[in-house]
């Protein structure tokens, strides 16, 4: 407890029981008196109380509403009600809102005293709690803070690897890691128009620099080839998304990639692969994914021999809305006119 001594704070509408309680209390505490409820209740605003001695019959006041109000506003503050007219039921409702506990008049000095300290006794041991509570609350929000650290620290190792595996295929097809960048960029250009939420936003992007992660599977002959693949490395082709994944899943703090990584070749009408996903059914962050990856294909692939302009990307996405490409997607892209950014 501190060193001072305890305030009591005394709200009774008779002058006289004012100043017998101060005069009786004044040696051993700091005493206020405040004759009605307006009075007590700027104290209580302005001073650290630590008890206060409340009459349940204030003049045009309701004692038991007040000792509501401050427990409401005040939890830490004991209040022990005091009153000439004792009954069974007031000191029933004076409990029940918060009272520690009832004195009726006239006091005797030994059980007023008695009670002010053993009221003062479990308001220290309230704030003693109190400040434990504060105490193991600091002491989460330290340890969220290292998990958080570390979470970030883990995801900033996690994308280093992952990059060092772009990278790997981009030294062998000179293309996958500049690709995922410019992927990467367009989609959190649509993103950021459609008002994606920016935690959101920030895990399409990362999804989009590793969303041909899944090629470091496949061999250099066929990432390289210029030409049409045959059926059969078509297919080998398609199995990066789902490759991806399986590089991506032993990340726990990567998971919220996966969908997009797995679906961005899903089509909006069900012909895409690998799951055959349909419209709404493909994850929101696949289907900004998916045009992204096709705007810049179409733009800068190079096994194109005349990379398409922007009036023939603009064809192309009016083409194949609602059976490629979500028509939502694709309307904004247009209307936004973003393919000047690509």
């Amino acid at each position: 407890m501190k060193n001072e001594k305890p305030t009591i704070l005394v709200i009774d509408d008779a002058v006289c029981v004012r100043q017998s309680l101060k005069f009786i209390l004044k040696d051993e505490f700091h005493v206020l008196t405040a004759p009605g409820a307006i009075e007590g209740q700027f104290y209580l605003s302005v001073k650290p109380v630590d008890i206060v001695l409340l009459d349940i019959r204030l003049q045009g006041t309701d004692g038991l509403n007040l000792l509501a109000d401050i427990k409401d506003t005040f939890p830490y503050i004991e209040v022990i009600m005091i009153t000439a007219y004792a009954s069974l039921e007031t000191t029933r409702k004076a409990i029940r809102f918060g009272a520690y506990d009832y004195l009726t008049k006239p006091f005797d000095r030994t059980e007023l005293l008695s009670i002010i300290k053993n009221a003062l006794l479990q308001r220290e041991n309230k704030l003693g709690e109190k400040n434990e509570l504060d105490r193991l609350r600091e002491s989460t929000l330290y340890l969220e803070g290292l998990i958080t650290k570390a979470k970030h620290t883990l995801i900033d190792s996690s994308k280093n690897i992952m990059m060092a595996m772009l990278l790997n295929i981009h030294s062998r097809d000179g293309y996958t890691w500049s690709h995922a960048r410019r992927v990467a960029h367009f989609a959190s250009m649509i993103a950021k128009k459609m008002r994606v939420p920016n935690e959101q936003l920030q895990w399409l992007k990362c999804s989009a620099l590793l969303h041909d992660i899944g090629k470091v599977k496949i061999t250099a002959d066929i990432l390289k080839k210029d030409s049409k693949l045959t059926d059969y490395e078509y297919e080998i082709m398609k199995k990066h998304p789902e490759e991806g994944v399986e590089i991506i899943k032993p990340i726990p703090c990567l998971a919220n990639t996966i969908p997009p990584i797995k679906h961005h070749h899903e089509r909006y009408d069900g012909s895409g692969y690998p799951n055959a996903l349909k419209g709404k059914n493909i994850p929101f962050k696949a289907r900004i994914l998916a045009v992204a990856d096709a705007i810049d294909s179409m733009i800068n692939s190079p096994v194109r021999q005349h990379p398409s302009t922007i009036e023939r990307v603009e064809r192309e996405l009016q083409l194949h809305s609602g059976t490629q490409f979500d028509p939502e997607v694709v309307d904004l892209v247009l209307k936004k006119e973003l393919l000047s950014f690509a």
